[in-house]
């Protein structure tokens, strides 16, 4: 009879301490995911972003480019012309260049990407912003 309760005893302790080590290991995991997806979720963050200035800057720097030609040769550029070069230039200074919670910078984006058809229409300009892809690893 004893080494019957000595099996159960077994047993039972054995569930108990492969019970322990599933709540130790799902504690860990949760801690070190938390810590994980923080990080993965800063560098997407700055990918992003990055990617949005890139873009946003390409049409700030045509946008300058123009204004500077439209201010040198002023005989050449119907004032319509000048007026959405000035308007698309407001745009991209109304764009925030500080990390914020602003939800409306996509909005903002589209609204400069509208204008600066419009820009390039009347110019008769073919340019578009190509978004250059990553290198892929090679070895």
């Amino acid at each position: 009879m004893t080494a019957q309760l000595q099996t159960e005893l077994d047993l039972d302790s054995l569930v108990h301490l492969e019970t322990m080590f599933e709540e130790l290991g799902h504690k860990d995991g949760i801690r070190d995911g938390r810590r994980s997806g923080t990080v993965e979720g800063r560098v997407l963050g700055c990918e992003k972003g990055f990617e949005l200035a890139r873009e946003v800057y390409f049409y700030s720097g045509c946008a300058a480019m123009w204004l500077r030609l439209t201010a040198a040769f002023p005989d050449r550029f119907p004032a319509r012309t000048v007026k959405q070069l000035r308007s698309l230039q407001s745009l991209i200074e109304a764009f925030p260049t500080e990390n914020s919670l602003n939800t409306e910078i996509l909005a903002l984006l589209d609204k400069i990407r509208a204008k600066y058809k419009v820009v390039t229409s009347l110019l008769g300009v073919t340019q578009k912003y190509q978004a250059i892809d990553k290198p892929a690893m090679t070895y």
